[in-house]
């Protein structure tokens, strides 16, 4: 007796088709909603999580300390009992404000803590420029030049171009290089130059340090003072570190305190009489999920 195997008919197969179709169109919305449901609630815990870090890192560093200075309301400096220090600060991105046509943000530094770009009454402000000079015998191929003063509680004025009628010529710009990065000089009259890249000091094969245009506003990288050492540009969101530094503040150690994916959109200290208070704000990389904490903590050594 012959055996044989039936095949479906196209009837059978336009039919199948048709259910499926129908099935897909009520699974798959559900699907994805759980999908999104998942994904909210694990950035959700991921910021929590974050907080708690920041929390604990903020106690550790208190409770290990005999004394607690404030470099701004943003920035502590804590005194180890061993002569060591370490600095908890929060970062805020630089970028190039296209409205207003000035740079904006602060700039980053473990010695003297943050250097703010745009004030009341100061800004560094820029200009189209194809050709920029950065000393008295180089210019570059550019896209903006930089003029103007930044501010630091501690160092005072900060300029990025000399004045009309100074005898030693320096200024910042931006290149018109495929990928766009700070070339130049800015002064200060306690620390001297500051540099934003390693070609003017012909130094790049060995330390290969600049300021780079990050999506398109943002900087991002690091610069260089002999006094002072490295300042750095933070990218596009706000972040958290801690600087472990000797007892001559020189930098040992520097860690981010929070997940680089992490915006940390706020971050203050407040001294009241026997304890220390912070309140911090954290949101996910998206945005969608945001935790504001607060939590005081009393001093030991008191």
């Amino acid at each position: 007796m012959s055996t044989f195997k039936k095949a479906l008919t196209l009837l059978e197969v336009v039919v199948f088709l048709g259910v499926f179709s129908i099935v897909g169109l009520i699974v798959f919305p559900l699907l994805i909603n759980t999908l999104n449901f998942y994904q909210g609630s694990v950035g959700e815990i991921d910021v929590s999580r974050e907080a708690r870090n920041l929390i604990l890192t903020f106690q550790k560093e208190v409770y290990k300390s005999k004394n607690i200075n404030f470099i701004t309301d943003y920035e502590l400096l804590f005194e180890k009992f061993n002569g060591n220090k370490s600095i908890l600060f929060r970062t805020s991105p630089v970028f190039l404000n296209f409205e207003s046509s000035t740079l904006e943000g602060m700039i980053s530094n473990v010695r003297i803590g943050s250097i703010s770009l745009k004030g009341e009454n100061y800004s560094v402000s820029f200009v189209n420029s194809s050709s920029c000079a950065i000393s008295s015998s180089t210019s570059i191929t550019s896209l903006y030049a930089f003029s103007g003063y930044a501010w630091s509680p501690n160092i005072g004025w900060i300029s990025f171009r000399n004045s009309p009628g100074e005898s030693i010529i320096y200024g910042v710009c931006l290149s018109s290089t495929t990928e766009p990065e700070l070339r130049g000089y800015a002064y200060n009259d306690v620390v001297g130059f500051i540099v934003f890249n390693c070609l003017e000091l012909g130094t790049c094969s060995s330390s290969n340090f600049k300021v780079k245009l990050y999506e398109g506003k943002y900087l991002q990288g690091f610069a260089w003072n002999d006094v002072l050492g490295w300042l750095f540009f933070d990218g596009n969101r706000g972040q958290v570190y801690l600087a472990e530094l000797d007892n001559n503040y020189n930098l040992k150690r520097i860690s981010r305190v929070v997940d680089r994916r992490i915006n940390v959109k706020n971050l203050s200290f407040q001294k009241l009489n026997g304890s220390y208070k912070t309140l911090f704000t954290l949101s996910d990389e998206t945005n969608k999920k945001e935790v504001s904490y607060e939590t005081a903590i009393s001093l030991p050594f008191k």
